[in-house]
């Protein structure tokens, strides 16, 4: 299956900043002072709005029931030892 994906060609300005065209900030759900991730994997530059990647980072921790303070401070032997 193809994904539709969005295209704009952008050009870094001589302050090595980026303007988003209208229709790919609608598409990213961004609005003028919004936060945005960027990421470079494999040569490619990935924007996500911090939103989303907070949501996500959140959802893999949200299963863990110990404390991970407890768990370092017991492979370290204590409070004395941090």
């Amino acid at each position: 299956m193809v994904k539709e994906a969005e295209f704009a060609t952008l050009t870094l300005d001589y302050q090595g900043r980026l303007l988003l065209p209208k229709h790919i900030r609608q598409s990213l759900g961004v609005k003028p002072g919004s936060r945005l991730v960027a990421l470079v994997e494999g040569g490619r530059l990935i924007l996500e709005p911090w939103e989303k990647v907070e949501a996500e980072l959140w959802a893999e921790v949200a299963d863990i029931e110990e404390s991970l303070t407890e768990e370092l401070l017991e492979k370290r032997g204590g409070v004395g030892e941090l």
